[in-house]
């Protein structure tokens, strides 16, 4: 029964507009309940034996302040009656976005709002109903083998002139392969061991000197072939693994913030270099010997079929065998293979959070932690790497035990056949040969297919990626503003980083042309979020923002991107020069405009005093300069990049009062005709804002100026008493 309908036998006054299920009862137990709201009335509807009957029914009139409660693995849907606070239902964390979207549409409908009650979202594959990876709507264990196989072969499109080139190579190398054990047949029956009246010893010395050299020209032909093989078949194979890195890498660039809040570093990183590696791997030596061996089965089949149809039939019965137990283990053995890259992920996101987080692990003497951490993640790793190969260890023990019953009955049946029968000596030795030739590529390829899984295994998870759809993406139709006047208008904007938990709720205020709004709160207020959206980084829930008159969603990033100047709170420097890292922004600009960024930011003093001036490499992150030289990198390099809205957040949080002064009057002259927007826990840096915007919980709790504001002895006024007594209580400890 769909989640979004009632029971059957559930009998209601009216006809809810809204039916939510739940999966835990009061007590906390595994069970079911239903929320119906209708016009009027409000139910919880609890399973009573077999007959399901309403355990609560609220006149909506009474109820304010619906909201969601975080418990321990789930939480509870609340409401306010007669001024107490009232629980309504329980659910676990698979239900928690579905009630906070229910909280959210039930908060407008009591204050008399229209709101649309938005479908359920289950994160399920439609074709298989498995839950799908969080993040993504690509199904691992759904996706084709096939299907990636020929996204694969479409990468060879641009380079289909080497490929057919390849081809043609393995075709010739592997012909000539068949011809060293056909000549073992006039060897034995010609030269070595004729039957009836032999040949002159002459004749059969010239003869046998001819197969010699025909065996000779056959080796060196083939080893010239297959060197040439081997260099064409590893440029096609890492040109083809660079065109999949790059596009993967261009894809990871345009992906959305969101893409990676619910992903580790680590893993992320691990698609780019462990895959693709894997990949290439395959690509440059796996796939040629597949190729090699695929035809060699096919071209020794063929001569085994023209020297005895029925000696063929018998090497050939074990192959059904083959096939079958091949695709028996298949399904286990993929399984495996995704089970062995998913904890292979883990290991690397441990391993790159660790190692970034050394001076914290090191300050707190947590290292035996960390190990042991990485220990366990290590021993996962081997145990799944371990049932991959129990599992292929067992296919090619039984695949040679099959084969090799076919390799006795050739031996028997032939061997009668030279006793009694027309055939030759020379024929049997060189159809054993050939038998030997057989079934050594389909060993191998049951190795290949081993190799190929894990290439396939690999290249899924990178497709997987590049499947992903960017959730902030640039509209078709998106207009070009090269020139931004820098008017911003928020319209009632709710958003939350997760749908259930909004972070900012109907924020609505405007900013005119030059203006300088400063954001003030506490932490997690939302004044972060507010930036977050403005830069697009994000897009709203609900409601919309404005950029002189257009709509966000509407402009194209680049154009909107090259106007919005950011000076973040973590600084973050790239490994190279000052004078690149100040003209990141602006890769092109000259020498004397970095300077006089430079200049503006207060940071050309002690460039100059370093040995190397601008050209001083840093090391990663910023190695090499405190936290202040950083961060007046940062704000040099939003100088320059001289855009129409400026976001300074938190631009002078690392720099000591002094120093501070100095940037404050950088700052001043920055803002002087840009929007600015502005966030700083020293409140007294906000003195020279036009306008402060107060948040509380996701909301404007007050908006005024800075005098105005003291002056009224609200949210504002008690923050700024707040940090005051905080800074003399540093003073005093100082």
């Amino acid at each position: 029964m769909p989640r979004n309908v009632l029971p059957e036998g559930v009998d209601l006054a009216e006809e809810p507009r809204l039916v939510a299920e739940t999966d835990l009862l009061p007590d906390g137990r595994f069970g079911r309940e239903w929320l119906a709201v209708g016009a009027s009335r409000l139910w919880v509807i609890a399973e009573d034996g077999e007959q399901p009957a309403p355990r609560i029914e609220l006149p909506l009139a009474e109820l304010t302040e619906p909201k969601v409660r975080a418990l321990v693995g789930g939480g509870a849907l609340e409401v306010a009656r007669d001024g107490e606070r009232m629980e309504l239902v329980r659910y676990t964390n698979a239900r928690a976005a579905r009630f906070g979207a229910v909280a959210h549409v039930l908060e407008k409908w009591l204050k008399g709002e229209e709101a649309e009650v938005p479908p359920e979202e289950e994160n399920l594959c439609p074709r298989c109903g498995m839950p799908l990876p969080e993040g993504t709507k690509v199904c691992p264990a759904c996706l084709s083998r096939s299907r990636t196989l020929r996204r694969l072969i479409a990468y060879l499109a641009p380079h289909w002139k080497g490929a057919l080139g390849l081809a043609l190579l393995a075709l010739a190398h592997t012909a000539l392969g068949l011809i060293p054990p056909y000549l073992q047949k006039p060897l034995m029956d010609e030269v070595l061991a004729p039957k009836g009246t032999p040949r002159p010893i002459d004749e059969r010395l010239g003869l046998l000197g001819t197969l010699v050299l025909a065996l000779l020209i056959a080796h060196v032909l083939m080893s010239a072939l297959s060197a040439l093989r081997s260099w064409l078949s590893a440029w096609l194979g890492n040109r083809i693994s660079h065109d999949i890195r790059t596009r993967l890498y261009q894809h990871l660039q345009f992906l959305s913030l969101s893409f990676y809040d619910k992903r580790q570093m680590g893993s992320v990183i691990s698609r780019v270099n462990q895959d693709t590696g894997r990949l290439q791997e395959f690509l440059v030596w796996g796939s040629q010997d597949l190729a090699t061996n695929l035809l060699l089965v096919v071209g020794i089949a063929t001569v085994l079929l023209v020297m005895n149809a029925k000696l063929a039939f018998y090497v050939f019965l074990p192959a059904p065998i083959v096939i079958l137990l091949s695709m028996t283990v298949w399904k286990r053995i993929r399984a495996y293979m995704h089970r062995f890259f998913q904890r292979w992920s883990k290991l690397n996101a441990v391993l790159n959070e660790t190692l970034t987080g050394l001076r914290v692990t090191k300050a707190f003497g947590q290292e035996e932690r960390h190990i042991a951490d990485f220990r366990s993640r290590s021993d996962e790793l081997a145990i799944s790497g371990t049932g991959v190969e129990r599992v292929w260890s067992i296919l090619f023990s039984a695949l040679s035990l099959v084969m090799m019953l076919g390799t006795l009955l050739v031996w028997y049946v032939g061997g009668r056949e030279v006793l009694f029968g027309p055939m030759t000596l020379g024929t049997l030795v060189a159809f054993l040969t050939y038998v030997g030739m057989f079934y050594q590529p389909i060993r191998f390829l049951s190795m290949l297919l081993n190799w190929a899984s894990r290439s396939l295994a690999a290249a899924e998870r990178v497709f997987e990626v590049m499947d992903t759809a960017p959730e902030v993406a640039e509209a078709e139709d998106a207009v070009e503003m090269p020139n931004m006047r820098g008017r911003v208008e928020f319209r009632d904007v709710t958003f939350g980083y997760e749908a259930h938990r909004p972070v900012l709720k109907g924020i609505s205020y405007d900013v005119a042309p030059g203006e300088m709004i400063g954001l003030v709160g506490h932490s997690g207020a939302g004044k972060t979020t507010t930036i977050n959206l403005l830069c697009r980084f994000y897009d709203a829930g609900e409601g919309e923002i404005l950029i002189d008159g257009q709509p966000i969603e509407t402009i194209r990033l680049a154009d909107l991107r090259r106007q919005i100047g950011i000076v973040p709170q973590d600084t973050f420097l790239f490994a190279g020069t000052i004078a690149e890292n100040i003209s990141y922004a602006r890769p092109g600009a000259t020498r004397a405009d970095i300077i006089r960024a430079a200049r503006a930011a207060n940071a050309h003093e002690f460039i100059i005093k370093k040995p190397d001036g601008y050209e001083t490499l840093l090391g990663e992150k910023g190695q090499g300069l405190s936290a202040g030289e950083q961060q007046r990198l940062a704000i040099a390099r939003a100088v320059l990049h001289d855009p129409a809205i400026l976001i300074l957040d938190e631009a002078t949080s690392q720099v000591d009062v002094e120093t501070e002064k100095g940037i404050q009057d950088a700052i001043d002259r920055l803002v002087a005709g840009r929007t600015t927007f502005a966030i700083a826990h020293r409140l007294s840096t906000l003195k020279n804002a036009d306008r402060l915007i107060v948040l509380k919980d996701g909301e404007i709790a007050e908006m005024g100026t800075h005098d105005e504001l003291l002056a009224a002895e609200g949210e504002f006024h008690r923050l700024v008493q707040t940090y005051r007594q905080v800074s003399r209580v540093s003073a005093v400890q100082r």
